[in-house]
């Protein structure tokens, strides 16, 4: 039975379940899955979350990477559909894409004409040092070998380039959060991971952190839990009107839904208590190029 790959241990202090697996809380911080997925059972190309989740936040975060870290070359690991590419490009930066997902990498390549290497990181051929900012987001929880794929992505910076991400900290907090965010995706999700245990990820990977904003994701679970119930309830009472109605009432629900989502994820939360879940922008420097 594998544990956690941080600190090489195994617990038997179980703190959520999920479908076959558990999550176990390491002495480290780390929840790992357990048990391991067999090779083959989950695929990684797969993105639970809804395009809606990346293309509202595109802006915000490409600002951020704008402002916190160098101008120059950009490649996105895991670029989706391209959203944060093409806000990317528009404040200046030359950008590439790494996408294993075959119709998705060639949607970005073709529709927004943005050059993509259809792979995972654990493959990506003729990646040099040629890059001055790599970023990825919410990968960390999925790599089968997150110290790997870090260094690989900081193998392929310039002097003086910089990682930047997103990441979840859901490791290491009351198991009450995870009853009322409903269902983590312990399979997909391999680690969920606490502050201390990101702490010794970077430093295995041989990372300088030079700079983290935290956002409280408390009034995020609960804004979505509120807003699932009242969406199911609305759904219910629009169900009654004309089909063309229903759906232009049901559209606009959803896009009140996904403003308030992205409002309370990024905006309340930057400035929410940091009690529970967490989510962490990120950037971090390797050691060999940090001043």
């Amino acid at each position: 039975m594998a544990g956690c790959f941080l600190c090489q241990k195994q617990s038997d202090r179980t703190v959520w379940r999920e479908r076959a697996y558990e999550g176990r809380l390491c002495s480290c911080g780390m929840v790992y899955t357990t048990p391991s997925p067999p090779p083959g059972t989950i695929d990684f190309t797969s993105d639970p979350h809804p395009c809606e989740f990346y293309a509202d936040s595109a802006d915000y975060k490409a600002d951020w990477i704008a402002r916190y870290c160098p101008r120059g070359r950009l490649l996105e690991v895991g670029c989706g559909e391209g959203f944060l590419l093409d806000a990317a490009r528009a404040r200046g930066y030359e950008v590439f894409g790494m996408e294993p997902h075959a119709d998705r990498a060639r949607r970005v390549k073709e529709g927004l004409g943005i050059a993509v290497q259809q792979c995972l990181i654990e493959d990506a051929h003729s990646l040099k040092r040629e890059f001055d900012v790599v970023y990825h987001c919410d990968l960390l929880a999925h790599f089968p070998d997150p110290i790997r794929c870090l260094r690989l992505m900081a193998a392929s910076l310039r002097d003086g380039g910089v990682l930047c991400f997103e990441v979840g900290v859901l490791g290491a907090i009351s198991p009450l959060w995870y009853r009322l965010i409903g269902e983590i995706g312990l399979g997909p999700h391999l680690w969920l991971y606490s502050e201390a245990a990101l702490d010794s990820l970077f430093a295995q990977a041989g990372l300088t952190i030079e700079r983290v904003q935290r956002f409280g994701l408390g009034p995020y679970v609960f804004l979505n839990k509120a807003a699932g119930l009242l969406k199911a309830m609305a759904f219910r009472l629009l169900s009654a009107l004309p089909r063309s109605g229903g759906r232009r009432i049901r559209e606009r629900l959803d896009r009140l839904h996904r403003r308030l989502s992205f409002i309370s994820r990024y905006r309340i939360g930057a400035v929410a208590p940091r009690i529970g879940p967490l989510t962490l922008l990120v950037v971090a420097r390797p050691q060999d190029y940090a001043a």
